[in-house]
């Protein structure tokens, strides 16, 4: 029994343990089925919702992706089951920004998956702790907690743009072209 894999048999390079593409892409399906059956319940948007999964992860460089998020939200106004919320919501643009520019016959290197992975984890702990928070002080105000769930986010993604982003275009402005 050999440990070389059929590529090292066949003169090609090894690029260590790899998973096809379209498991990308179909991680994000699996989200956001699961997610909007637990956001949205059992009603005519769960079909709406499905169908924006399904056309997500079929189309990842269209708008589906983010019609299913903004259909959750929507949805999730209500407070109720909002680390769901936001965990699917994240997972299905996550998947389907980098399906969208994954070749659908690629095999992903798990290894370089790993900055992606520890992004994604290091923005879930934090959004859910403020979540939490959020959804502690505005329990018992039904709709309105949901609403302040989506100004604080607002407010985090307004300050993660000024905070993040303003400095790193200064400084490309900066650089004279290099």
């Amino acid at each position: 029994m050999s440990l070389r894999s059929r590529a090292e048999g066949t003169g090609a390079p090894a690029i260590g343990h790899a998973v096809p593409a379209w498991t990308i892409g179909a991680l994000g399906l699996v989200a956001g089925v699961l997610g909007s059956v637990v956001v949205v319940g059992a009603s005519g948007w769960l079909v709406v919702a499905v169908l924006l999964a399904v056309a997500a992860a079929v189309l990842p460089r269209g708008p589906f992706a983010a019609l299913l998020v903004v259909q959750l939200a929507i949805a999730g106004l209500d407070g109720a089951d909002v680390p769901v919320l936001l965990l699917t919501t994240h997972l299905v643009l996550a998947t389907s920004l980098l399906w969208a520019w994954t070749p659908r016959t690629a095999r992903v290197q798990l290894r370089a998956l790993t900055p992606a992975v520890l992004r994604f984890v290091g923005v879930q702990v934090a959004a859910q702790a403020v979540a939490f928070v959020v959804v502690a002080l505005f329990r018992d105000t039904g709709p309105v907690g949901g609403v302040w769930l989506a100004v604080a986010g607002a407010v985090a993604l307004l300050g993660l743009v000024l905070g993040l982003v303003v400095p790193v275009l200064l400084r490309v402005g900066e650089t004279g072209g290099r």
